[in-house]
């Protein structure tokens, strides 16, 4: 193993930190050092799979600039290989220099030779790729500065949850724009470190971030503003509404239904606040009340009690549950009970 500048420099998902570029470099020919090393790299168990030995002489090659909120990676990575990674937790988007490669997540699936862009997951799933003497350019960003792009909002207050579409380039002159974008960054800012000041590194950060949105076609349940509104459909809200039913025994969350529906839990409120004066909170803890309501006019007293019931059903608070239940049924969860 030979380093030729530095150590592996890890992108920090805590914090949006800039700082001075930090630069890796390594030559590795062992097949147990290459997996090792690379699983430092990318913070992530990959679990490699040789499927074709690399000849003789042939080494993993890896360069990196890493400047905390985004980092650009140049591997070259001969033989025939598969990867299972856990998620990355970072948005990763591609540019094949050489060789191959295809990955495949939750649905999608995107692949690129020399000259393409694609990307291969998610940024909090774990996915399938498989590379054949691939050399490649990489870059990685934090998903908040991605959601930012998306949202408006400051990196710092954005969600990261961040979701695609689709790994494919919307189209040619896009993925042309991206890989001009990335070669600028590389070349220009980031080749002066005296230059590469952290108000310009965090211009780079947003730069890349928004080609890679207009690159690539984000998932509408990344997606804020207008379309919270044009996605509150009644259509939506039926599906949001199966959900809640059939997962109303379930730990739900406000982002699991709007996930479900694929829009934005700000849309997933709108619509519910438009069309049934509620929120999606108000209308699970009314499903759950009415099958409260239905055990309890089924239980047997003898051997059930109205606090095991309504603890079945998330009400811990057995003088708050009275007080819902007697409002909604006109009388006390005990008398159902009792009937």
């Amino acid at each position: 193993m030979a380093y030729l500048h530095g150590q592996v420099s890890h992108i920090n998902n805590d914090t949006i930190a800039i700082h001075r570029p930090e630069r890796t470099g390594v030559e590795i020919s062992d097949s147990a050092e290459i997996e090792e090393f690379l699983d430092g790299a990318y913070g992530a168990r990959l679990r490699i799979k040789e499927n074709r030995p690399r000849r003789s002489g042939e080494h993993l090659i890896y360069r990196r600039v890493d400047v905390g909120a985004f980092a650009i990676d140049d591997v070259r990575l001969p033989g025939e290989l598969e990867f299972s990674p856990d998620q990355l937790d970072k948005v990763v988007a591609v540019c094949a220099t050489g060789g191959r490669v295809e990955g495949r997540c939750e649905g999608l699936k995107g692949e690129a030779s020399a000259g393409e862009v694609t990307m291969l997951s998610q940024p909090d799933l774990p996915h399938y790729s498989r590379a054949e003497d691939l050399s490649v350019t990489s870059v990685l960003l934090k998903p908040s500065i991605v959601a930012s792009i998306v949202s408006g909002l400051p990196a710092w207050q954005a969600s990261e949850t961040v979701r695609f579409a689709d790994f494919r380039p919307v189209d040619a002159a896009a993925a042309r724009l991206w890989m001009s974008t990335v070669d600028y960054v590389r070349s220009y800012v980031l080749r002066d470190d005296i230059m590469a000041t952290p108000l310009v590194l965090g211009q780079a950060g947003r730069l890349l971030a928004a080609v890679t949105v207009s690159t690539f076609q984000i998932s509408a349940a990344t997606q804020e503003s207008e379309h919270d509104r044009t996605d509150a459909k009644p259509e939506l809200l039926r599906h949001a509404i199966e959900y809640l039913e059939s997962n109303v025994e379930g730990d739900i969350a406000l982002a699991d239904i709007a996930d479900a529906v694929h829009v934005t839990p700000r849309a997933v409120q709108y619509m519910f606040r438009k069309h049934l004066d509620t929120t999606p909170l108000q209308y699970l803890r009314q499903a759950r009340l009415h099958r409260a309501h239905l055990d309890l006019l089924e239980g047997d007293r003898l051997h059930d009690t109205v606090t095991a019931i309504a603890a079945r059903w998330g009400f811990t608070h057995s003088g708050r549950f009275a007080v819902m239940y007697r409002e909604t049924y006109g009388q006390s969860p005990h008398k159902t009970l009792r009937g």
